[in-house]
């Protein structure tokens, strides 16, 4: 259990980090690139799109690892026989879509429970960072109001 604990706490500090980092790069270094308010959105939405795939990709290794190295759990239902597996089964875990193709055994139950809840704070911090980035640079026309 000691080892689930420890992988799901550095998965969770190292996805955290790349997230701030990506956020700091979209409102830092990118905001001095001279865009249009559509090229920017649209480039942040694709940087945050990046990330959050990186950020599966490290919680696949992380599964790979807990589950071939130190031997801390296993995967029944569909075969786990190639990679992608493993980064099929994250993405399914971080979005929080839990199909139930793949179930976790073992002390790997505990590392995709971190992942869905580390996938679900990491996908509110983009939603939020870009609703405010929208609210600044989006020229919203008002409304017409309906005549009575």
């Amino acid at each position: 259990m000691l080892i689930s604990i420890t992988i799901s706490v550095a998965l969770f500090v190292a996805t955290a980090y790349l997230h701030l980092m990506s956020l700091r790069l979209c409102s830092g270094p990118m905001a001095s690139v001279p865009m249009r308010p559509h090229m920017r959105v649209l480039s942040i939405v694709s940087l945050l799109f990046l990330t959050h795939l990186l950020q599966i990709g490290l919680f696949a290794g992380g599964f790979w690892i807990a589950e071939t190295v130190f031997g801390i759990g296993g995967f029944e239902g569909a075969a786990m026989a190639h990679p992608l597996d493993y980064l099929y089964f994250s993405a399914v875990t971080y979005t929080s879509l839990g199909i139930g193709d793949i179930v976790p055994t073992g002390h790997l139950r505990f590392l995709t429970g971190v992942e869905a809840l580390n996938g679900l704070l990491l996908i509110a911090w983009s939603a939020s960072f870009l609703f405010a980035t929208m609210n600044r640079l989006w020229d919203w026309r008002p409304c017409v109001e309906p005549e009575d």
